[in-house]
C-alpha cells in the first residue's frame, strides 16, 4: 500500500480548515494577476476585455472577505496556543 502525502503546511500551528483558506487566497491572487495580463493584452473596445473587466472585479471581491476569514480562523488557532511561561 502506498503512503498518501500530505501537502506541505504553510502555517505551523495551523489547521486543516485555516489552510484551505490560505490554499484558495493563494488561487486567487494566481487569478487576479492572470486577468490583469490579460486585460493588458486585450482589445479594450472588444467584448473580450469587457468580460475579463468584470472576471477581475468579482476576484478582487473575493479580496473583501478572504483575509478577513483567513485572519479570524488563524486567530482561533492563536488562541487556543498554550500560555508561555
Amino acid at each position: 500500500m502506498m503512503a498518501v502525502q500530505s501537502k506541505p503546511r504553510v502555517l505551523h500551528p495551523t489547521n486543516d480548515f485555516l489552510e484551505a483558506l490560505l490554499e484558495e487566497f493563494e488561487g486567487e491572487c494566481r487569478r487576479a494577476l492572470s486577468l490583469l495580463e490579460q486585460l493588458k493584452k486585450a482589445d479594450p473596445e472588444s467584448e473580450l476585455h469587457e468580460d475579463l473587466e468584470g472576471d477581475l472585479f468579482a476576484s478582487l471581491q473575493r479580496f473583501t472577505w478572504l483575509p478577513k476569514d483567513i485572519l479570524r480562523e488563524w486567530n482561533k488557532v492563536i488562541a487556543d496556543l498554550p500560555e508561555e511561561e
